[in-house]
């Protein structure tokens, strides 16, 4: 695959687009998602021009090619921040250039087509908007209530260079250029020779700065371009300038973000006094020459590549998405207020569907996005934000619902930059969310399901989801039970991977698979579809009568198989059984599960452990066996001392508690580990020594490395028990062969394992002791199947 763009020739995308249209979408984007025909009450008036909603792309990937243009303006952007252009116009771009995950980072910045090729692009999809206002709406007008707005950078001596000078003077004047256009679609759409399409491409512009651009340049660039050039002018400005104390504050310690921003960020960029001036002063030009001037919040965030998945070439990448959200707003009301509520702000970054008429409301001219669409949903979220507009308007206008120059701006303003702060959406995830998954991706092969492909089971989670919705709760669960034979269990207590990569992620929060799961089991389901083939006289025989286990027979009795399970204890169902605590996991859950396994025919022989001797019967009396034997035996901690009297079993003890015959004592109470045994253990521990107990849970990586699933972990710090991240025992210390203490050592993250978890070193000397008195070491567990060599 090419790593260059190779231009489609106009007539090309010209044809295709009006082929797709023609057949309900527009390159995949279906035409439920296309904007509707009028929006009278979000249209304003803006550089004098209509524009018919206040929403649209920013400059960035959405913006470059015609077709990604046409693909914006269908589903209701209307006002276009044109990919920036500059002098130096064959650059070599790192790839992967974004990631776009949580919050997003890249490293391009300009665009990746020679200034002539950017022209182009821009003149194509100007048309195209115009042929399709007309197609799809029946109008005519100039403009199509739309604004392309240019974009230049990235310094002074760059502006005047012979190419970007004859870029404004295409994108003020094309005649020649659009009537050649013209006339070589004229063929595939006729009546383009009734629409008004201006000439003028852009009569206002973006100026984009490199990070660490001198004040004084900035100001020469503005004074150009409205003094010279006389355009409405409207300048990006970059995060840093809220200070590095509160931006800090904001991004690391309010919203836990761990994005490293560097001193030199702050030191090279523009400083906040200097904007000051910078504002007042090209504020006055403009109105001198009658123009319009204003602001874009803002730029991306410089920050250091710690997280090493853009290229390792590149020391900086710079922030965007919803962890910039509270930074800029801050910034927007601290800048509003500075000039009284008079500066008109057009807003991009962490802007969604659902924050969108917030930022209106507080008196922002227009909001553009790039970082909510490259996540999935794309383009067509766009109709999204507009209904949520229209739904917070109601039967008024925008101009009343946006407040006017002054004091109410302001405070609605300053109202919303607190709130932020406060709000949970904008905090780091526990774990980053991602959907990405093992399976390769191929270049057409991109749409398969993450979730699907993340469950053990392949199950076509999609599938049951779909007849859920559609209240077809009877093939919901039918569409389970083809790889699913223990739905009530795996709705309680699956590890339920398939949420942590739901694509719901990238809108709100995963969808509830699991619990949907459980209740459509819940249900009582007509299982007459469950049936067995005719007998095929063969054996199977099972060792264990665990899920695995239970599992295995249900397919092999669906198969015409003869089935004899052997289990060595009393009961069915293995660890899930007999140490997941109650509050986790009802008992008829599993009841429901094993006993359709029997009804279909198993024959589980109880107290029936395996020897060498039996297993070399089976052999000969079955046609095929399968082990499920489990991992039984709890791993030691291999460390001196660990053989001490409270150093204890962890599935023994929530057996034990199961049963109701736990006798345990102690005040200080440590699990060691971080997956879901611990959790168990650490909550089971809660209850059972109750409330004056110091419960803790020992881990040597970091908390958001823990394997356990992100819920157990999070229900075990809501019942205050203490997670100890980033230490090590190395040694139990016994008295009269009783435990008294732990010894540990702090350690240090040193990068990212293989495993993607942070990878750690003991810190030399930094050993310590604290009291102990029961020592859980939920660290692994082994398999116990010593009847085979």
């Amino acid at each position: 695959m090419l790593s260059d763009f190779q231009i489609i020739p106009f007539r090309k995308v010209f044809e295709t687009m009006l082929a797709d249209i023609g057949n309900g979408h527009f390159m995949g984007i279906p035409s439920e998602t296309f904007a509707k025909d009028r929006f009278e009450n979000i249209t304003q008036t803006r550089f004098n021009h209509k524009l018919e909603t206040p929403i649209g792309v920013a400059a960035g990937p959405h913006s470059q090619l015609s077709h990604n243009i046409v693909a914006a303006w269908l589903t209701g952007a209307r006002y276009i921040e044109l990919k920036t252009v500059q002098t130096l116009d064959e650059l070599n771009v790192t790839k992967p250039c974004i990631d776009m995950q949580d919050e997003g980072y890249n490293c391009e910045w300009s665009q990746e087509l020679k200034i002539q090729q950017s022209f182009n692009q821009y003149l194509d999809a100007w048309i195209m908007v115009h042929v399709l206002n007309h197609k799809l709406y029946g109008r005519t007008e100039a403009g199509a209530g739309t604004i392309f707005n240019m974009s230049v950078g990235y310094n002074l001596e760059g502006i005047l260079k012979d190419n970007v000078q004859w870029f404004f003077e295409k994108m003020n004047s094309c005649r020649p250029e659009l009537e050649a256009k013209i006339v070589e679609v004229r063929d595939l759409y006729p009546a383009i020779d009734q629409l008004n399409i201006p000439d003028q491409i852009s009569d206002n512009i973006t100026l984009s700065t490199m990070h660490g651009c001198p004040p004084d340049e900035i100001e020469k660039i503005g004074m150009y371009l409205i003094n010279e050039k006389k355009l409405h002018t409207v300048i990006k400005l970059n995060p840093t300038l809220l200070g590095p104390e509160k931006l800090r504050y904001i991004l690391n310690e309010k919203l836990k973000f761990k994005t490293v921003v560097p001193d030199e960020a702050f030191e090279h960029d523009l400083k906040y006094e200097d904007a000051l001036n910078i504002i007042k002063n090209l504020t006055e030009a403009a109105k001198k020459h009658n123009v319009q001037f204003g602001l874009k919040l803002t730029n991306t965030l410089e920050s250091k590549n710690i997280r090493k998945r853009l290229p390792e070439n590149e020391n900086m990448h710079y922030m965007s998405g919803r962890a910039l959200h509270p930074v800029s707003i801050n910034l927007a009301a601290k800048l509003q207020k500075e000039f009284n509520g008079k500066l008109d702000i057009s807003f991009s970054a962490g802007a969604d569907a659902f924050n969108t008429p917030e930022i209106l409301k507080c008196g922002i001219s227009t909001v553009t996005v790039s970082s909510d669409l490259l996540k999935p949903g794309g383009y067509a979220k766009l109709s999204q934000y507009l209904r949520k507009i229209e739904a917070q308007i109601g039967d008024s206008k925008l101009e009343d619902f946006i407040p006017q120059y002054g004091e109410t701006r302001i405070c609605h303003l300053e109202d919303y930059a607190s709130s932020v702060l406060e709000n949970g959406l904008y905090e780091k995830a526990w774990r980053d969310p991602v959907i990405k998954t093992a399976r390769p991706l191929n270049h057409f092969d991109c749409i398969h399901a993450p979730c699907q492909s993340t469950c053990p089971t392949h199950q076509d989670i999609p599938e049951y989801m779909h007849q859920v919705a559609n209240g077809n709760f009877q093939k919901a669960f039918e569409v389970i039970m083809r790889t699913n034979p223990l739905p009530n269990t795996t709705g309680g207590v699956c590890d339920h991977e398939c949420q942590t990569r739901c694509t719901r992620i990238n809108y709100d929060e995963p969808l509830a698979i699991r619990e949907v799961k459980r209740w459509v089991a819940d249900l009582a389901n007509d299982e007459e579809f469950i049936k067995t083939l005719p007998k095929t006289g063969k054996k199977a025989a099972i060792i264990g009568a665990g899920p695995a286990g239970l599992s295995c027979a249900y397919f092999l009795l669906l198969g015409g198989y003869e089935v004899d399970i052997f289990e060595a204890k009393s009961f069915s169902g293995g660890m899930v059984a007999d140490v997941i605590p109650k509050f986790r996991l009802k008992e008829e859950a599993l009841s429901q599960d094993i006993n359709r396994i029997v009804r279909l025919g198993a024959n589980i022989h109880y107290n029936s452990p395996i020897d060498a001797d039996q297993f070399e019967a089976l052999r000969k009396s079955h046609n095929a066996i399968f082990i499920a034997g489990g991992t039984p035996d709890s791993k030691k901690l291999g460390i001196p001392g660990d053989d001490s009297s409270g150093v204890e079993d962890p599935l023994r003890f929530l057996s034990d508690l199961k049963k109701g015959k736990s006798t345990l004592k102690g005040k200080n109470i440590f699990i060691i580990g971080g997956g879901n045994t611990a959790m168990d253990v650490a909550r089971a521990s809660k209850r059972h020594f109750g409330n004056e107990a110091n419960i803790s849970i020992i881990y040597r990586r970091k908390a958001a490395d823990m394997p356990a699933e992100t819920e157990e972990i999070l229900a075990a710090i809501a019942e205050n028990i203490e997670m100890r991240e980033l230490v090590n025992p190395v040694e139990i210390i016994s008295e009269n062969g009783r435990v008294k203490a732990m010894k540990l050592i702090k350690m240090e993250v040193q990068g990212i394992d293989e495993s993607g978890r942070s990878k750690v070193v003991p810190i030399k000397g930094s050993e310590f002791t604290i009291e102990a008195d029961i020592i859980f070491p939920a660290i692994g567990q082994d398999a116990a199947i010593d009847f085979i060599d």
